[in-house]
């Protein structure tokens, strides 16, 4: 049986927080719509405390469907092209590799469908957005500044070829002082939907 924990950064995060996120909506469906209606056949009458308690309900629910249709668009990479830079980042210490991360910015978001975190940068793979290569970049500049790594600049690719080919040169030579990746990481996470 597969894992069904939604774990941010792991490949098909988006895909399958999507699905959860369907059926929670589908159950605030049917509890909103039986809180309405159960209590309404019984008692003959829609106006009760449970119509009221129906109504409120929606609020939440509506969060949920918010949230659902906010990341609607957005879709997980592509399998083969993750395993491609998962073997080549399998054992090293100095590299994080993260996929379908959705960072939540005040002018929209952007999907990374990868990106390796590595000597205290982040080099990125981002097909097809709507924000253009150079506001992500300026986004995750950002990122770094706000964890005192303010020397790096990050890369991002749009072509799998070219991050393909940084990676590989990243994971042939392990950098002499490495930086934490992990803290870089974790606000990456941070900033994910």
């Amino acid at each position: 049986m597969g894992e069904t924990k939604l774990i941010k950064g792991t490949y098909g995060y988006i895909d399958k927080w999507k699905k959860s996120k369907q059926a929670v909506i589908a159950l605030w469906v049917i509890f909103i719509g039986a809180l309405f209606l159960i209590p309404a056949a019984i008692m003959g009458t829609r106006y009760n405390a449970f119509t009221v308690a129906a109504i409120v309900m929606v609020l939440p629910a509506a969060r949920q469907a918010v949230q659902y249709f906010a990341m609607m668009g957005f879709h997980s990479g592509r399998q083969d092209e993750y395993e491609k830079i998962a073997a080549l980042t399998e054992g090293k210490t100095w590299m994080v590799l993260a996929a379908d991360m959705v960072l939540a910015s005040e002018s929209g978001h952007m999907v990374l469908n990868m990106l390796v975190i590595c000597n205290g940068n982040i080099y990125g793979y981002a097909p097809k957005q709507k924000k253009s290569r150079e506001a992500i970049e300026a986004y995750l500049a950002n990122l770094l500044m706000e964890a005192d790594i303010s020397h790096k600049r990050p890369v991002v690719h749009e072509s799998f070829e070219e991050f393909e080919e940084m990676v590989m040169m990243l994971a042939a030579n392990e950098p002499s002082t490495p930086a934490e990746a992990g803290t870089i990481f974790a606000g990456l996470k941070a900033n994910c939907m």
